[in-house]
């Protein structure tokens, strides 16, 4: 049997009452999107597609505020948003482009509170940040399994280190304003007995951590 084919620049489908309820089309900018309304005539959700192949789904509540999203991107990441009723996002899950999860919570001013996140290899992460959303606190593990905590200044500064080393030695370090160590325990700890980046140091850590 031979296909029908319908072309058009938009489509639009009613409801029994003649109200629009889905539209298919094509914007200005050629680029193709589906409009889905309630039946206060107000979008509810659309889904569509920009010029880097990128696709998106939006949904809104009752008065037209769009309170959730879904994107996958160009780069091969993907996330999930969720906002509240004032337009701020306060949680975030999504996928990095080589695939590490992360899970961002935000307060009622939209900043940055907590993040869980996965390395690819697999070691996960959580940071907690200040109300200016700068990092404070970092619990995470190594590579092998070993815990680490780091403690930071206002300034992002990593000022304390407290954990284990891969033979399960507790280890606990001070770092001065310019990022050196200027107490160490046990005081014989040295980088020649730890085989991992994340445990403390007797000399160079790195002074910040990225939020």
């Amino acid at each position: 049997m031979r296909k029908r084919v319908i072309r058009a620049g938009e489509i639009e489908i009613e409801d029994s009452e003649g109200r629009v309820r889905a539209r298919f089309g094509v914007s200005n900018d050629d680029l193709p999107f589906m409009s889905f309304y309630g039946a206060d005539d107000k979008l509810r959700a659309r889904f569509g597609v920009q010029p880097d192949g990128s696709a998106g789904l939006a949904i809104a509540d009752d008065d037209g505020k769009v309170r959730a999203t879904f994107g996958l991107f160009s780069d091969g990441s993907a996330s999930m948003a969720m906002v509240d009723r004032n337009g701020k996002v306060r949680a975030k899950f999504g996928l990095g482009t080589e695939g590490s999860p992360t899970l961002a919570l935000r307060n009622k001013d939209g900043q940055l509170g907590f993040v869980y996140s996965l390395a690819q290899q697999g070691s996960p992460t959580i940071s907690m940040q200040d109300e200016d959303g700068k990092v404070r606190a970092r619990i995470g593990l190594a590579a092998e399994g070993s815990p680490i905590l780091r403690l930071l200044n206002k300034e992002g500064e990593l000022r304390a280190i407290m954990g284990l080393t891969a033979d399960g030695t507790p280890v606990m370090q001070f770092l001065d304003a310019k990022g050196e160590p200027e107490w160490t325990a046990p005081s014989s700890f040295s980088p020649a007995d730890d085989d991992h980046d994340d445990a403390p140091k007797s000399s160079g850590p790195e002074a910040r951590e990225r939020g």
